[in-house]
């Protein structure tokens, strides 16, 4: 074998060592470090480069690890978007009961949240991403209609408690027209916020159309 072949292996020879799946390393740290840190980067990476250019390498270049430490914890593209929308639903329903639990807060600020959280930049740039996402491909699709699901059951329940004499049936009725509200304010508000009818008062009548609806459902 000549030298030049050897020199040529050898320095081959650490990315190949690299590409192996392993589970964590000093460098990297525990193994919830290295998955949150994948995760960060897979959103960043999503909010940057959009639908077009997100790739389990891109994600692995941003997060500084190497292609086989990410697809030992996400095997596939699919499966890491899947973990994003989990851990954006954890998210959410954090904020939620954050709300839910503070001393006077009722329908209003449930409106109020579920439409200024519809128009803030994470919703607006990334759920779009992620909506293009879910249209070719289902395991995104599936985690997406999860993560909707899980959102207008816990509101749902919340309104059940609050008007116990509604018809449960008539309230998640209502909460999917909310659910719809929600997402417009994300096409139309999301990137233009200086409308023929600003934000706030579709946020306002929001609020007293389902004020003047929930008493009238018992």
């Amino acid at each position: 074998m000549k030298m030049d072949d050897t020199a040529a292996i050898s320095s081959r020879a650490p990315e190949a060592a690299d590409s192996r799946p392993r589970a964590s390393t000093p460098e990297t740290g525990g193994e919830g470090t290295v998955t949150e840190r994948i995760l960060d980067s897979a959103e960043s990476v999503l909010r940057t480069h959009g639908y077009a250019g997100f790739s389990t390498r891109r994600v692995a270049m941003e997060a500084s690890i190497a292609l086989g430490n990410l697809t030992y914890h996400f095997p596939t593209k699919s499966r890491l978007v899947q973990a994003l929308i989990d851990r954006l639903m954890k998210r959410y329903l954090e904020r939620f009961e954050d709300v839910l639990q503070t001393p006077g807060q009722g329908l209003e600020s449930l409106v109020k949240w579920l439409l200024g959280e519809a128009a803030t930049e994470e919703a607006t740039w990334l759920f779009r991403e992620l909506w293009a996402m879910a249209r070719h491909d289902e395991i995104v699709s599936d985690a997406l209609d999860d993560f909707y699901d899980e959102l207008m059951d816990r509101v749902a329940v919340k309104l059940e408690a609050t008007y116990p004499a509604a018809n449960p049936g008539d309230i998640r009725d209502l909460v999917q027209f909310i659910a719809v509200i929600s997402e417009g304010t994300a096409v139309l508000y999301g990137t233009r916020r200086n409308r023929v009818t600003p934000h706030h008062r579709i946020v306002d009548l929001v609020i007293r159309l389902t004020g003047e609806i929930l008493p009238a459902m018992g």
